[in-house]
């Protein structure tokens, strides 16, 4: 079973919703409000980065896209390469503003198996030899 690592939230701004992923910090990550219902609808969106800069108009650049995965469990948020996760329910909530925030993981990693090691192991390695 696929195991994942809280990596965020998502929380809702206005009527947007504002991604926040752990050490990103070029500016807040946002699905415009227009995007949202598009998004729950099944369409692919597109995620923006916000800079404030001081004295300056703000800065808005693309950081990703987000969709609703294949099983529609979930919402799949993609920033630079990286996909992350978040419940489509939970999602649901935030929106409808009876939840303040909605997981956001991504998977762990696999395990590394030391295939020489399994190699070296006897043949009968973990078998009852007393009866």
């Amino acid at each position: 079973m696929q195991q994942f690592v809280q990596v965020g939230r998502i929380e809702r701004v206005h009527n947007a919703l504002q991604v926040q992923v752990d050490g990103w910090t070029l500016g807040s990550l946002v699905i415009g409000a227009a995007d949202v219902p598009k998004m729950l609808n099944g369409d692919e969106v597109t995620i923006h980065f916000v800079q404030q800069r001081p004295g300056r108009e703000p800065f808005i650049g693309y950081a990703g896209s987000a969709r609703i995965s294949r099983s529609g469990k979930a919402v799949n948020v993609r920033i630079e390469g990286q996909t992350y996760t978040s419940p489509i329910a939970q999602v649901r909530q935030v929106v409808a503003g009876t939840r303040t925030a909605a997981l956001l993981s991504r998977p762990a990693p696999a395990p590394i198996l030391d295939a020489d090691r399994v190699q070296r192991e006897r043949i009968d390695a973990g078998l009852i030899h007393a009866f």
